[in-house]
């Protein structure tokens, strides 16, 4: 499961990083040509929704690397078994809204599929939405593999067979 999620993870920040590379070119353009008094109206659906699917790719990594938005407060008061215990509960809940989340942008994602873009008709709106089931089903299965490695550090878990693997 580790390579798995390290090759998506790899894939995220590379498609990420261009993608950020996209925005800040379409912006330069953007910049230029309305400098020169050119108007150039699709520089800026290029450059927002770029930008959106660079932010949202890195959302998925965070929650792979455990350094998401999140209340560790009690996290730093416990120590060993029931700071794994706790650490599990917290991405067992990540991983129930995740998954809610993955089912209802699919919908979404489907609603908003034929909608065409303003400045530029040929493309389609839901090329842009389908980053959202992108993220949160690669969120969830960070989230699994999160818990599976906490898991294993439990000491009721310690010397059993799948602690090995």
């Amino acid at each position: 499961m580790k390579i798995l999620t390290n090759f998506i993870a790899r894939l995220q920040i590379s498609l990420g990083v261009l993608l950020l590379v996209i925005f800040l070119a379409a912006t330069l353009i953007q910049v230029v040509t309305r400098y020169l008094g050119i108007s150039v109206l699709w520089t800026e659906e290029i450059a927002v929704n770029s930008f959106i699917w660079a932010m949202f790719l890195g959302t998925a990594v965070m929650v792979k690397e455990n350094k998401h938005f999140g209340f560790d407060v009690l996290t730093h008061y416990f120590q060993g078994d029931k700071r794994s215990v706790l650490v599990i509960i917290q991405n067992l809940i990540m991983l129930i809204f995740c998954l809610f989340c993955s089912l209802y942008s699919v919908e979404i994602t489907q609603a908003f599929w034929n909608s065409r873009w303003i400045s530029i008709p040929e493309f389609r709106q839901g090329y842009v939405w389908l980053i959202m089931p992108i993220t949160f089903i690669s969120s969830s299965v960070y989230l699994v593999d999160n818990i599976y490695n906490e898991a294993k550090t439990l000491s009721c878990f310690k010397g059993a067979s799948w602690n090995s693997r």
